[in-house]
């Protein structure tokens, strides 16, 4: 539900503790039992309520007269909105008209209504009324009235007769016989122009002082006085004093009582946050940094709730609420810094790539940072910049604070924290990017852990929809400390279950293949238990119960081997470094070596992607005449000795270093690595039949790029290394 900035309409709704003010204001009416026109001037600056007051005060008068059951002295209130009325020449005339209509209900003493119908007449005369500048007493007013009138007055009647001495005249004997007093309620007079705020306190003073009138004013007195400062020859306050003769001063709202009302309503929004995702200690810094400083009255309370009720539902599950709570306060009160933090990224997110403030880029940051600090009136640019410095550390390195290291990215990530270069744009776009999964949906899939069968089901969604690579990517936040440990196992054997089926991903230089992703997980995961035991067994059962991927568990294996210092490690980790032992290792490569040898014979073999390495580590592991049958079964037709050679291409890209600002991407063939394993002499000459044939072109683009790749090696047109550049390559 949405505050609209609407003012409370009764005391039930009073949390700031204004009813008694209010109450002492409807009592002073009350109290009033003179017949003489009296006007109470309410004060107050923007925002401190006036409104709620006059409504309370208001409820309390109804209540008293209720309870005394004086109907038929019960006073009658009109609330007139001057700022209704477009044109100036319009507030007179309908004050009156607005006051006739009221006084003829029905209800109210026959005098009244007289003197609503008498009103009615009156009203007229000001029809034809232009602007009358300057404030005085009425008679002074007849001789401006009537030099407008003109021709106007043809049209009048009977009125043309009467003298308007003589209908104010009656109207004052009608008003002074009737039983109720008129509570003109005239607010937000400081909203009106100058010349409309002193048309109103013409009207109070001298066309609209009946007897039985007691007219409730509400306004910034400052902004009154400065108005009539301009008629008034400098004696605007001494005026203002002429007109109200009871002013009632607003007390200021405590700052305890602006933040009682602001936690109270923050409550109700978080209510739902978590504990653990609440950091009292992180909220409190936010808060007395910089935050509080933007709430100076009820009405940025209002403001500002209004924002953030409506935002905050649309992506609380994906942001860290205490920095919402946080960025929100800067799009409501200095949008002009916030658009700065939107609009530069680079600039708060994220690490700095330098150290304490002394390069050239921490100095142009700071440079820009200062920039949009600079832009506002708001809190100082001291408190701002502590403020921003909480919101985003990188700050702390741009001003020379403190220095925060790559390390921090994982923890902020997880936290949803504003500060992390993944999460930034969610906090200004309201929504997930395309591809993006919500933090709600890991921690939901992330429950699923001990449950293989559910979790496995869930990453198979994902990778239906293009986005498991993203929860990998996002899996690496939770590896140390929020998986519970009797869910380690589980995962794992379904990501070595399932995790050929996932893209391969990018592994250029600063790509990290699927793979990759995997052995870290796996390697992060499995660290937390101390045992060489405990995860030897974790991987024996994972891999044993692998039955749709064979290259997970191959790579898995070798590089729990490389770290022994086998398969081209330069040399070997320390024990305590070691995922398992020797003899475990042992047992680790039997069970992948038996796994690679089943898929061999059931055929699965020969058509998966990562062929080639899977061969090498067959041929480490197991017998060589079982790998040299299978290649030589799977060579003997064309489409098998296309596939072969197909699962020999690789990719490299290269860029020079001093001239190119993107990669280039360059396709070959290890000649020697073909040779492990078939007589390159024996295989070219089908290659080349195959690449002459019609049927060449019916093979997909990937098979005639390896072709031709393999030929183009052959015969020299493919080389192996590139001059004057950085390279990296992979299989593909």
């Amino acid at each position: 539900m949405f505050n609209s900035d609407q003012p409370i309409k009764s005391y039930k709704e009073d949390i700031l503790g204004r009813c008694p003010f209010a109450q002492s204001l409807g009592n002073a009416i009350l109290s009033y039992k003179e017949k003489d026109s009296i006007a109470i001037g309410l004060f107050g600056a923007w925002g401190s309520g006036k409104t709620s007051i006059i409504n309370m005060a208001l409820e309390h008068i109804d209540d008293i007269a209720s309870k005394n059951k004086t109907d038929d002295k019960k006073p009658i209130v009109i609330r007139f909105n001057p700022w209704n009325y477009s044109d100036q020449n319009q507030l007179i005339t309908q004050f009156f008209r607005q006051l006739s209509v009221v006084l003829r209900r029905p209800d109210y003493a026959d005098d009244a209504k007289k003197a609503g119908e008498k009103l009615e007449t009156y009203a007229k005369f000001f029809e034809p009324l232009a602007l009358i500048p300057t404030v005085g007493p009425f008679a002074s007013l007849l001789s401006k009235v009537f030099k407008n009138l003109g021709s106007a007055t043809k049209s009048w009647g009977d009125q043309k007769s009467n003298d308007l001495n003589v209908i104010r005249a009656e109207l004052n004997e009608l008003l002074g016989k009737q039983p109720h007093k008129i509570i003109v309620v005239i607010d937000d007079i400081d909203r009106l122009n100058d010349v409309e705020i002193r048309q109103i306190f013409q009207l109070i003073k001298s066309l609209g002082d009946f007897p039985n009138t007691i007219y409730l004013l509400a306004f910034d007195k400052n902004v009154v006085i400065n108005a009539l400062e301009k008629t008034q020859e400098g004696y605007g306050a001494e005026y203002l004093e002429k007109v109200v003769q009871i002013p009632f001063e607003i007390p200021l709202i405590s700052k305890q009582e602006i933040e009682h009302l602001l936690f109270s309503q923050l409550d109700e929004i978080i209510k739902d946050i978590p504990e653990n995702k609440w950091d009292r200690t992180r909220w409190e810094n936010i808060y007395h940094s910089g935050f509080k400083y933007f709430f100076r009255n009820i009405r940025d309370v209002t403001r500002y709730i209004n924002s953030l009720r409506f935002s905050f539902e649309m992506v609380k599950s994906e942001v860290n609420a205490i920095d919402f709570l946080a960025i929100t306060a800067i799009q409501v009160f200095i949008p002009e810094v916030y658009y700065g933090i939107r609009d530069n990224k680079d600039i708060f997110s994220g690490v700095s790539d330098s150290g304490y403030g002394s390069d050239a880029a921490n100095e142009q940051a700071k440079k820009r940072c200062d920039e949009i600090i600079g832009r506002v009136n708001g809190p100082s640019p001291e408190i701002l910049n502590a403020f921003l410095k909480r919101l985003f550390p990188k700050l702390e390195t741009v001003y020379g604070d403190m220095h925060h290291g790559g390390d921090w990215w994982g923890n902020w990530r997880r936290d949803c924290r504003i500060c992390s270069p993944d999460v930034f744009d969610i906090y200004f776009r309201l929504s997930l990017p395309k591809g993006e999964i919500s933090q709600r949906e890991i921690e939901t899939i992330l429950m699923l852990g001990n449950n293989p069968d559910a979790f496995a089901e869930a990453l198979l969604k994902l990778n239906e929809d293009g986005r498991i690579i993203r929860f990998l990517e996002r899996l690496e936040d939770y590896t140390q400390r929020d998986i519970p440990e009797e869910n380690i196992e589980p995962i794992i054997t379904v990501l070595m279950d399932i995790g050929d089926l996932f893209p391969e991903g990018d592994s250029g230089f600063f790509g990290t293949s699927t793979p990759m992703r995997l052995l870290r997980l796996f390697y992060q995961l499995t660290n937390r238990f101390d045992s060489h035991e405990k995860r030897s067994d974790i991987f024996k059962r994972a891999t044993e119960k692998a039955t749709r991927s064979l290259y997970t568990v191959v790579d898995e294996v070798s590089v729990q081997g490389q770290q022994h210092g086998k398969y081209g490690a330069e040399s070997p980790d320390p024990e305590e470094k070691r995922t398992v032992n020797s003899a475990q290792l042992e047992e680790l490569e039997k069970i992948a070596c038996d796994k690679i040898e089943s898929w061999a014979e059931d055929g699965r073999l020969a058509k998966h992607r990562d062929l080639l390495p899977i061969l090498f580590r067959w041929k480490e592991w197991g017998q060589r005449y079982k790998v040299n049958n299978f290649v030589n079964n799977m060579i003997k037709s064309d489409d098998g000795l296309i596939d072969f050679i197909t699962s020999f291409l690789s990719k490299s890209t290269s860029r020079a270093i001093y001239t190119d600002y993107v990669e280039t991407m360059h396709w070959r063939i290890d000649l020697k690595s073909i040779g492990e394993f078939v007589v390159l002499k024996e295989v070219e000459p089908r290659i080349r039949k195959i690449f002459t044939s019609s049927n060449f072109e019916q093979l997909d683009d990937r098979k005639k790029l390896a072709i031709k790749t393999f030929l183009d090696t052959i015969d020299g047109k493919i080389k192996n290394a590139f001059k004057n550049v950085a390279e990296t390559s992979q299989h593909s």
